[in-house]
């Protein structure tokens, strides 16, 4: 897989130097996706309900998280997209997890989203690249890191 930004990311990725709640993080990850009517806003609603519910399921590594829901909960597209969020402030979540890389995902098919998750991943442990975004301080050094 190449070394740059990953096709599903389309222009679907942000850097903030804000300081974000983790709500507002998740609102901010989705906005693209939501633009561009992917998703109703009602998935970022539903997810953002699942924390409140169940805690923050989607933290898959340290300040990585996935977020998403099921697809009836809002998921427009038939094909999986993905929006990406860098925070130069860690987002802190309800349990105490920061969280600074955000990669929303938006399945329209809830078995379909397996082969775009497994090719996110390679993508993300190609020479470390995980880590390198997560460490980012700089939009610059985050879309040298991404193009």
């Amino acid at each position: 897989m190449s070394k740059h930004l990953h096709f599903l990311f389309e222009q679907n990725w942000q850097f903030t130097e804000q300081t974000l709640d983790w709500e507002s993080a998740i609102q901010l990850v989705g906005d693209p996706l939501i633009n561009k009517k992917y998703i109703e806003q009602r998935y970022i609603t539903a997810i953002i309900d699942n924390v409140k519910k169940i805690g923050a399921y989607f933290i898959i590594a340290d300040e990585f998280a996935l977020p998403h829901a099921r697809s009836e909960n809002g998921v427009l597209c038939l094909e999986t997209k993905f929006s990406l969020l860098k925070c130069k402030n860690p987002v802190v979540f309800p349990e105490g997890e920061p969280v600074s890389l955000f990669i929303m995902l938006a399945a329209g098919d809830n078995d379909k989203h397996l082969d775009a998750i497994s090719e996110l991943i390679s993508w993300l442990e190609e020479d470390n690249r995980l880590e390198k975004i997560i460490n980012a301080k700089t939009e610059s050094e985050f879309t040298r890191l991404l193009f």
